[in-house]
C-alpha cells in the first residue's frame, strides 16, 4: 500500500539462454544457416550464402513446445543419443516396467513410442535405426550447447518403428505403417515424417494418411525421376491427399540435388539434403563414430525432416488449433522462391523456417519456363507458353499474379489471372522480359520478381549447329524457312543439334508421306514423334523441350523409316536464350 513501491516480485535466478550458434556442430549446418562455408561429408561442397531455411533466425523468435509431438515413423529413434534424451515423448497414461498395459491402448510399456517391425516397446534395437536417429536429430536435437541442434529443438519425438535393415525380418510393410499412423493419432501426435516410400500404391494406406488428420510430411524419393512422368511411382511423396506434404531436396549452392526425385505437379516444395550431419547411434569399426555419434548423410530423408521442423515451429508459434490442411498452406507460402525448383515443384520454392514463424506475407517467383508450343507454325516469330509458380504457393488461388513484359519499349501488363501460364507469340531476334507480381483479392500488390532477358532465335537447318548421320538430301523449298529443307528416309539416319538454350525446337514438315522419327534429349528417349498429316504443313514445330535455366542440351531426331511413308524433313531449330 506504500504508493513509493511500484512492483513486488519473487527475486528469481536467470541463466544465459544457448544460442545455436554455440553448438559445436552448427557450422556444419548449412541447412540452418548458410554463409558459403565448404563441408567434407558425404561429399565435398561449397555453398551460397542464404541458401538455406532461414532456421537461425527462426530459432531466435520460436524454438518449439515440448506439447507439439512429432511422430517419427522411421527405422527407430536411439533415444539416449544426449541431443535427444531430453526430447523423447513420454506417455502420459503408462508406468514403466510393470509389464501392464495402464493405458488401454493395447501396448504393453509403450513409454516412448513402439516397434512395430518386432512388435515390442524397444524404439532402439543397437546396430540399427541409424537412419530414423538421423532423421529425429534434424528435426528436433537439442540446443544443449554440444553436439548439433534441430529445426525445432523444444519439441518432442515419438518414435514409431516400422522398418528395419536386416533383410530377414519381415517389415517396412504398409500394415505396419497403417498401424504406426493409427498409433501417433490415438496418442496425441501433432504431425508425422515419412522418409520413405516405395513403388506401388496403397489405397489402405493413404486412407489411413487421410483419416490421421495430421500434417504428413513426406520424402520424395531418391531416383532422380520425374514424378509427373507416366509410369513413375514413389509413394506415399505421390499421394494426393490434402493433408501430405512432399519434399525434394537442394545442394548448398540451391542446385536440386543429383539424386532427388521432383515433379511439377507431385514434388510441393524443397529442403537441404545434402551434406546433413545429425544424430547417430554409436558405430563400431570402419565407422568408427563412438558416443555421442553425429553423422553425414544424404537424401531427401534428410530434407523431410527439415520441413516437418518447420511445421513443428509453425504449430508452437500458432495461438490455437490449427488444421493439417492450414499449417501444409501456412509451410508452403511461407516459403521463398529458388530458381532451381522453378517448375520443378509445385510451389518452385525452398521452405522457409522464419517466414513459417512470422507475419511475412506472400512473395512472387519469377517466370521459369519458355516452352515451344509444338504443332504451331512457325513464321517472324514462334508461339511461346510462358509459365510461372503461384504467388503464394499454395496454388489455391488466393492471390492473382500480374504478368508484366517489357522488349523494346515501357513495361507493360500482359495478363492479371490466378492461372500459371500464357500463350504468346515472341518474335525472333527481339529481347524480352518479363515480370510476376503478386495482387491480393483485397487488392494489395507485393514485390516484383523480374525474370531473366530471353530472346529466341531460329537456325536454318544447315547450321554448324547440327550434325546429320545417314542419307540426307538438301531440298529447295519455297514454304519453308529459310528456301531449303534437309530430308531422310533411311531408317537410323540421324541429325543432332546441339545449343546453349532454356527452350529448343525441332522445325520441320509435315505429309502425307512422311513418317516417324525418336526424339533424344540429351542422349535419353523422350518421345517417338509421327509425322504424318494428310495435307502438306510447312514451318511447323514438330518436337519441343524446355528448361528452367539456360544450359547446353542435345536433341537428336533419328528416323524411322517407317513402311510406305519413310521421309522425314527438317526445316531448322529454334532456341531460346
Amino acid at each position: 500500500s506504500d504508493p513509493r513501491i511500484s512492483a513486488v516480485g519473487q527475486n528469481y535466478q536467470r541463466q544465459i539462454q544457448s544460442d545455436p550458434v554455440d553448438e559445436p556442430g552448427f557450422r556444419y549446418e548449412w541447412g540452418l544457416n548458410n554463409t558459403g562455408q565448404t563441408i567434407s561429408g558425404t561429399r565435398v561442397e561449397t555453398g551460397i550464402r542464404d541458401v538455406d531455411i532461414d532456421g537461425l533466425e527462426a530459432l531466435r523468435v520460436q524454438q518449439g513446445k515440448a506439447s507439439i509431438v512429432v511422430a517419427v515413423i522411421d527405422d527407430g529413434v536411439d533415444l539416449s543419443h544426449p541431443d535427444l534424451a531430453g526430447r523423447k515423448w513420454t506417455n502420459p497414461g503408462e508406468i514403466p516396467g510393470n509389464g501392464i498395459d495402464d493405458d488401454g491402448n493395447n501396448y504393453v510399456d509403450d513409454i516412448n513410442g513402439w516397434d512395430f517391425c518386432n512388435d515390442d516397446n524397444t524404439v532402439h534395437d543397437a546396430g540399427h535405426d541409424g537412419h530414423g536417429t538421423h532423421v529425429a536429430g534434424t528435426i528436433a536435437a537439442s540446443l544443449n550447447g554440444s553436439g548439433v541442434v534441430g529445426v525445432a529443438p523444444g519439441v518432442s519425438i515419438m518414435a514409431l518403428k516400422f522398418i528395419d535393415d536386416d533383410p530377414n525380418r519381415h517389415c517396412g510393410m504398409d500394415a505396419q505403417a497403417v498401424e504406426a499412423i493409427d498409433y501417433a493419432f490415438d496418442n496425441g501426435a501433432s504431425l508425422i515424417n515419412a522418409s520413405w516410400g516405395g513403388v506401388g500404391f496403397d489405397p489402405a494406406l493413404d486412407q489411413t494418411i487421410i483419416d490421421s488428420q495430421m500434417l504428413f510430411i513426406a520424402a520424395s524419393g531418391n531416383d532422380g525421376s520425374d514424378l509427373d512422368a507416366p509410369g513413375a511411382s514413389f509413394y506415399p511423396a505421390q499421394s494426393t491427399a490434402a493433408n501430405v506434404l512432399t519434399v525434394g531436396a537442394i545442394d548448398q549452392a540451391g542446385q536440386l540435388a543429383d539424386f532427388t526425385n521432383y515433379g511439377a505437379t507431385k514434388v510441393d516444395l524443397m529442403a537441404p539434403g545434402t551434406n546433413i550431419i545429425s544424430t547417430y547411434p554409436p558405430q563400431p569399426p570402419p565407422d568408427d563414430c563412438p558416443s555421442p555419434c553425429y553423422f553425414w548423410s544424404d537424401g531427401t530423408s534428410m530434407a523431410a525432416p527439415h520441413v516437418t521442423g518447420i511445421a513443428a515451429l509453425a504449430l508452437s508459434k500458432a495461438s490455437g488449433p490449427i488444421s493439417a490442411t492450414a499449417l501444409r498452406s501456412l509451410v508452403l507460402a511461407s516459403a521463398v522462391p529458388l530458381q532451381a525448383a522453378s517448375c520443378f515443384s509445385v510451389t518452385g520454392r525452398l521452405a522457409n523456417a522464419y517466414r513459417a514463424v512470422t507475419s511475412a506475407g506472400p512473395t512472387a517467383i519469377p517466370p521459369c519456363i519458355y516452352r515451344f508450343d509444338a504443332g504451331s507454325v512457325v513464321g517472324t516469330g514462334i508461339s511461346t507458353t510462358l509459365s510461372w509458380q503461384p504467388a503464394t504457393g499454395t496454388a489455391t488461388g488466393s492471390s492473382y499474379v500480374v504478368l508484366r513484359r517489357r522488349d523494346s519499349g515501357p513495361w507493360s501488363t500482359v495478363s492479371t489471372q490466378t492461372g500459371r501460364s500464357l500463350r504468346q507469340t515472341l518474335t525472333f531476334g527481339t529481347a524480352y522480359r518479363y515480370a510476376t507480381r503478386t495482387r491480393t483479392k483485397g487488392g494489395s500488390l507485393g514485390p516484383v520478381a523480374y525474370g531473366q532477358y530471353v530472346e529466341t532465335a531460329l537456325y536454318q537447318e544447315g547450321t554448324s549447329l547440327a550434325k546429320y548421320s545417314g542419307r540426307w538430301t538438301a531440298t529447295a523449298s519455297s514454304t519453308a524457312s529459310h528456301g531449303n529443307l534437309r530430308t531422310s528416309t533411311q531408317a537410323g539416319a540421324y541429325v543432332e543439334f546441339r545449343a546453349a538454350a532454356l527452350a529448343t525446337a525441332v522445325v520441320g514438315r509435315r505429309g502425307p508421306t512422311s513418317g516417324k522419327a525418336k526424339v533424344y534429349v540429351d542422349g535419353v528417349l523422350v518421345s517417338t514423334i509421327d509425322l504424318y498429316h494428310a495435307t502438306s504443313q510447312s514451318r511447323v514445330v514438330l518436337f519441343s523441350r524446355a528448361w528452367s535455366t539456360v544450359a547446353t542440351h542435345a536433341i537428336r531426331v533419328v528416323v524411322l523409316g517407317t513402311a510406305g511413308r519413310p521421309r522425314v524433313d527438317i526445316d531448322g531449330f529454334a532456341i531460346a536464350h
